[in-house]
């Protein structure tokens, strides 16, 4: 059994919970902020007995080991033995575009769903398509959004960013260049 210890309102807290969710396993979930004032006394009490006098959120724990405190998606993802497809295919592309000059967006959830965008159009479709443009399924037509898409070199020399945001250049990536929209390139119809 898992048990997650967290705050309602705390991003890092859902963020462990959809990623608990996707592991399959029974999981319990104990929203501090949810319980009476004795019980919310209680349930910290133990949680510093587990973790220390410290507590960051959220907790997670495993048949009562401490697996994780805090919100570190990949020390996570290794504890509970999930595998990421979408981790493994960042690796591999930081490889090949970053001596390109061409990073990842600095948000790592951001760069998760696209990646899982991508891999999503490369199981339905046999190829890459930029997750933020509407794939026909047809390799010949879609050629110029296979990722890099045709539009990348352009949009990040002009805007810092490619059009879905997963490339970057090094002054975007490192705050000296303000974020505008990007516009569509691709031709419609």
């Amino acid at each position: 059994m898992i048990e997650l210890y967290g705050i309602t309102t705390c991003i890092h807290c859902k963020m462990a919970k959809s990623l608990l969710m996707k592991g399959g396993r029974p999981l319990r979930e104990i929203w501090l902020d949810t319980l009476t004032p004795e019980k919310q006394e209680a349930t910290l009490a133990r949680l510093k007995e587990l973790v220390g006098p410290r507590i960051g959120f959220p907790v997670v724990i495993e048949d009562g080991r401490v697996i994780s405190i805090g919100f570190k998606e990949g020390e996570l993802r290794r504890s509970l033995g999930l595998e990421d497809e979408a981790e493994r295919l960042k690796e591999v592309l930081a490889k090949a575009q970053e001596p390109l000059g061409y990073f990842f967006n600095p948000d790592p959830v951001v760069v998760h769903e696209l990646l899982s965008g991508l891999l999503e159009n490369r199981r339905r479709y046999g190829y890459m398509a930029c997750p933020c443009r509407l794939a026909t399924g047809d390799r010949e037509r879609d050629a110029d959004i296979i990722c890099p898409c045709r539009y990348r070199e352009a949009d990040v020399q002009e805007y810092g960013r490619c059009y879905c945001g997963l490339y970057v250049n090094e002054a975007w990536k490192m705050g000296k260049l303000p974020t505008r929209e990007v516009p569509e390139r691709r031709p419609q119809g």
